[in-house]
């Protein structure tokens, strides 16, 4: 719409312009003096004259405010795009700072935990179907990976277990899966149990703590840790708190909802245990 009405404007100066020029003409022809039709059209193009200055004046205004509206428009745009760059090097930024904390901590985890052989990882790809709850990382058999492997995050929170291996990449089946099974304890009552995964709660992101005593002091908000039953799993790795207790199907005992502590959507990094001193 713009270019079209700077066409019009531009037209009608040049019709103008070619009008004065007319008159100019006519009057060289002459010898300067006016002639029957130059009087004539004098007569109605002399009022006119400063109707058409203060016209080209206002033309020339117009043109070079829209001149100077196009200019502005490209410099906003590349001032947009300026921007744009500049909050995408900071969000890289971030993210940045962001893994090199897990990997220092990840280092510290590995001077915390001297009873534990560790090696670190990255998680290439995620299961996105609703069946399991798995990942994917960047180690596998020939970095010493072997199913089975106990995996965890940088605090010590219980991610899952390795389930499958290639050469240089493996599966992990988080602590959520429906395959997933491990020996737990109620640090608050210190109850031994088994947490495992559930089909329904594992899309609520949760888990089972099964064969609960009905008439077990245990509430929401318990801290449930790994018992280390079984040699899988190290004793005392956090799994998760209880949110909600029911009765199972038979009535005799009771089981409880967990929340896992760690979070799985976030992680990007994660430590394999490929083997640790089995606590009595």
């Amino acid at each position: 719409m713009r270019y079209l009405f700077r066409h019009k404007l531009l037209m009608f100066g040049l019709i103008i312009v070619l009008l004065v020029s007319i008159l100019a003409f006519i009057s060289a022809l002459t010898g300067g003096y006016a002639s029957p039709v130059s009087n004539a059209l004098g007569n109605i193009f002399k009022p006119l004259q400063s109707t058409v200055v203060r016209l080209s004046d206002q033309l020339a205004s117009v043109y070079g405010y829209m001149y100077q509206y196009d200019a502005l428009q490209e410099e906003n745009a590349e001032l947009r795009k300026r921007i744009a760059e500049m909050e995408e090097e900071v969000r890289k930024s971030e993210n940045l700072n962001d893994e090199n904390a897990r990997l220092r901590k990840l280092l510290g985890l590995s001077e915390r935990r001297r009873d534990f052989v560790l090696d670190t990882a990255t998680i290439t790809a995620r299961d996105v179907s609703n069946w399991s709850s798995t990942f994917t990382i960047s180690l596998g058999s020939s970095g010493g990976i072997q199913p089975g492997n106990c995996v965890i995050n940088e605090e010590e929170f219980l991610v899952g277990v390795v389930t499958e291996v290639g050469l240089n990449w493996a599966i992990v089946s988080t602590l959520i899966d429906t395959d997933m099974e491990a020996g737990a304890y109620n640090f608050n009552t210190k109850q031994e149990t088994v947490a495992e995964g559930n089909f329904d709660l594992m899309r609520q992101g949760l888990l089972r703590l099964s064969y609960l005593s009905m008439d077990g002091d245990i509430k929401n908000g318990d801290l449930i840790l790994t018992s280390g039953i079984g040699g899988m799993f190290p004793r005392d790795l956090i799994i998760g708190t209880i949110v909600d207790l029911q009765s199972d199907e038979t009535g005799l005992s009771a089981y409880a909802v967990v929340k896992p502590t760690v979070d799985l959507d976030a992680l990007t990094q994660v430590a394999i245990i490929k083997s640790f001193e089995i606590s009595e």
